[in-house]
């Protein structure tokens, strides 16, 4: 998950590139995803919901709650 320019070289290595929505505009076009969130205010939360769901892991984890 990134926002600024230091971040570029690490989204290009990594799997799944994401970017906060209040990023530079170089790093939200080097993702793959954009949180609807900002930095610091529940971005990484939505992407951990984000993999959590596409894995089919969201409903077992919410159960156990």
């Amino acid at each position: 998950v990134g926002d600024d320019l230091v971040d570029l070289s690490m989204m290009k290595r990594v799997g799944f590139p994401v970017a906060v929505a209040d990023a530079v505009d170089e790093v939200r076009e080097a993702a793959v995803y954009v949180t609807k969130a900002r930095g610091g205010h529940g971005a990484v939360r939505e992407v951990a919901e984000l993999i959590l769901k596409t894995q089919g892991k969201w409903d077992k984890i919410l159960s156990k709650i």
